[in-house]
């Protein structure tokens, strides 16, 4: 068998010497440029196709001739199994369709489903899930932020839902994931991807039926991506098509590489379906479906035994595995926590080793680990993920933070744990009221007590009022939110020893101003440069981040028994007719005391809008933490026996939540979900023309805007000419 895979690496290193030196004698091939050429993106460079069908006919060729030769002892091996898969109708008319398009052109062309849709269909199988539409393989493909000016394209998976074959415990499931396109990876044995998506779009233009554009995503070995991939859509599936792959190190090059922390192929090409599986980066990734045969293939003889065991293992040694692509460090991880499998033991100590760690940093790009960070918070299991990272040392090389002055390095390696305690915590508390969630958490305003006018707060369907359980976007802000919540309190604290008496926000708006990089906080950097996410998802996270604080501060200090004092007095705001009040006139000083309490809540609802239910959540489990940590701080220094610790973190807990409870509900009955979308009574013009009519141009004219905003919050529905004589009374210079 060594001897045969010997053989076949030598053939194979060959055929890819020959390939590159036709090509380099015919025209250099971009690694980034991508054009788009009628229904198809092809790649700019100097051959075309027919150069590369020819190239390709000739490796096909020597490679059927080679194949006589191989032992036969290795031909008559069975890799089959007998798991039958069953397939929706949608995938047996993609599956015949491809398959037609093989038997036209080639029929030695033997097409394998490979990765993920194999490992998640054979999962389903195992239980009865299948029968019901459960959709396991959805991935949705996003385009990368385009920070080179270049154009190409990029493909970005979003997790699946989790499969259904994992013993699913509650947490895993009432925390909803929404359908996406499913994503299915086509292996072939004898041409690259690029041809046989073509070959699709030929079939189908000369049958008369539409044709589908192909993207190319081209090869980068620099950064760890070795095989060009051609993508296209059918239908609801997003299909990669690729060839089967082999690489060829120099062991001179392979050695130079180690000490540099990098590991590139200096061959890579067609391959057998032993030498691409081996090549995986997992085990249960390794996995084959056969379209021809309808059969289950595994090659690495080691994969339906790992699915299981429920283990995350690599096919081959794991430090050769990660040093091909140290990602891999990261894929396992993700596939752990998502399945909820044990990762190896020799695949732990693999990524404690210094050399490893080195190359994620070094040879990785930021991109690419941004889109696995972000696809382990999309999954149903974020905690897990984060407690993996945590527990093998990457967060630093994952999220790298500079230390808050005057804190050092070991309080910034702190923060990572308590972010993912409170990330724990929160997701803990999301899980426990999913089921019975107080009134302010159920996103219905109160079933119908609560309505909201017209013209204070339409919920656009752009941002729709939903429970936290049900909104999966707000969910994964919230995740970011709460592992680095502690460090940027951190430096909130110290920006505040700095600029004395600012509150977060008005911090942001003076860098904002600013608009210097160097003046971004420290999560726009992490997010925006280590992260690679989007400006608008680091500006939702930092604006949870800055509300939650905002929220803790008014509930601790006083606003939680102003909540149960609006609860206990009856006072409402109703959609039409205003304050609602029984036994109180307008100048009842409990009725004002309340509406200055409206307006500090609404001035808040404004800064976070419809993501307020993250931010209130976020800062309620904040406070929960900080329960526990002053309780683990009383353990510590008496006898917990004498204290009776449990009672009193359990009384505390309930106070707690009474106080947060209290205030949230509140706000409904004060009719304050929507005020971000409340419409000044007078616009400018109308003020200039109508009503201060001396009113001059600058930063008074902002005051007055936002002195009309405070009176309408508190005086709800209340008349125009209302407003009028207000703004005349307060402005009279300008009469």
């Amino acid at each position: 068998m060594a001897h045969i895979m010997k053989m076949t690496l030598l053939i194979s290193f060959c055929l890819r010497r020959a390939m590159s030196f036709q090509i380099q004698h015919q025209g250099a091939i971009s690694r980034s440029d991508v054009i788009l050429k009628g229904r198809r993106v092809l790649p700019k460079m100097v051959i075309d196709s027919q150069s590369t069908r020819t190239i390709t006919k000739n490796i096909r060729e020597t490679r059927d001739a080679s194949s006589s030769s191989k032992s036969s002892s290795n031909l008559s091996k069975n890799f089959t199994s007998d798991i039958c898969i069953s397939l929706t109708k949608e995938e047996k008319d993609l599956f015949e369709l491809l398959k037609d398009v093989a038997e036209c052109y080639n029929d030695k062309t033997v097409l394998r489903v490979a990765g993920g849709w194999v490992r998640d269909k054979i999962l389903a199988e195992q239980t009865d899930d299948f029968s019901n539409g459960f959709r396991l393989t959805s991935k949705k493909k996003e385009k990368s932020v385009d920070r080179t000016a270049k154009a190409k394209i990029v493909k970005k998976e979003t997790q699946s839902q989790t499969p259904s074959a994992v013993k699913r415990t509650f947490s895993e499931s009432v925390l909803r994931t929404s359908a996406k396109p499913v994503d299915i990876d086509i292996a072939i044995n004898n041409m690259l991807g690029r041809e046989f998506a073509e070959l699709v779009n030929d079939y189908l233009d000369e049958r008369g039926q539409d044709t589908y554009k192909v993207g190319i995503v081209l090869t980068n070995p620099e950064m760890s991506k070795h095989l060009e991939t051609a993508t296209l859509s059918i239908g609801n599936f997003w299909i990669d098509f690729v060839n089967l792959r082999t690489e060829i190190y120099d062991d001179d090059e392979h050695a130079e590489s180690n000490e540099k922390g990098t590991r590139v192929p200096v061959s890579v090409g067609i391959g057998t379906p032993i030498e691409d599986a081996y090549r995986r980066d997992l085990t249960i990734n390794a996995l084959f479906y056969n379209l021809q045969s309808g059969k289950v293939e595994d090659f690495t003889e080691m994969g339906l035994k790992d699915l299981n065991a429920k283990v995350v293992r690599t096919p081959i040694d794991p430090l050769q595995t990660f040093m091909d692509d140290p990602l891999r460090v990261l894929r396992s991880i993700r596939f752990a926590s998502r399945l909820n499998f044990a990762l190896d033991p020799v695949l732990r100590a693999a990524i404690r080793q210094e050399d490893i760690r080195t190359c994620l940093r070094r040879k990785v790009s930021r991109e690419r680990i941004g889109s696995e960070v972000d696809l382990m918070l999309r999954s149903s299991r974020p905690v897990c993920a984060a407690k993996l990272l945590c527990g093998l040392d990457l967060m630093e090389c994952v999220f790298p933070l500079d230390p808050v002055d005057g804190r050092g390095t070991n309080a910034t390696l702190a923060s990572y744990d308590e972010g993912v305690r409170l990330l724990s915590t929160t997701h803990a508390y999301l899980i426990q009221n999913a089921k019975r969630p107080p009134v302010w958490c159920s996103g219905d305003k109160g079933n119908g007590k609560h309505e909201i006018s017209d013209e204070a707060s339409q919920i656009t369907e752009e941002t729709p009022d939903i429970k936290l359980t049900q909104d999966e976007e707000a969910r994964r802000l919230l995740w970011y939110a709460c592992l680095f919540y502690p460090y940027v309190t951190a430096y909130w604290d110290r920006e505040q020893a700095l600029n004395i008496g600012s509150e977060p926000q008005e911090i942001h708006s003076k860098k904002k101003r600013k608009a210097k990089k160097s003046k971004q906080s420290p999560l726009h950097k992490l997010m925006l440069d280590e992260l690679k996410r989007s400006a608008k998802d680091a500006q939702q996270v930092e604006m949870i981040q800055q509300s939650a604080r905002l929220f803790g501060k008014l509930v601790t200090r006083g606003g939680g028994q102003k909540g149960i004092k609006v609860l206990l007095s009856g006072v409402k705001v109703a959609a039409i007719d205003g304050i609602v009040a029984p036994g109180m006139d307008k100048d009842d000083p409990i009725l004002s005391q309340i509406m200055e309490f409206r307006l500090k809540c609404a001035r808040v609802l404004v800064k976070c809008k419809h993501l307020w239910r993250a931010a209130f959540v976020l800062s309620l489990c904040t406070e929960l933490q900080r329960v526990d940590d002053a309780q683990t701080q009383i353990e510590q220094t008496y006898d917990a026996d004498e204290m009776h610790a449990d009672d009193i973190t359990a009384d505390q807990n309930a106070e707690v939540f009474s106080q947060f409870n209290a205030f949230a509900t509140s706000l409904l009955d004060l009719n304050l979900i929507g005020i971000w979308n409340m419409k000044p009574a007078l616009n400018g013009d109308e003020i200039a023309l109508r009503v201060l009519t001396n009113l001059p141009k600058g930063p008074i004219f902002r005051d007055v805007m936002d002195r009309q905003w405070e009176y309408m919050v508190q005086h709800p529905s209340c008349p125009v000419e209302e407003v009028e004589e207000y703004l005349r009374g307060e402005f009279s210079d300008y009469v």
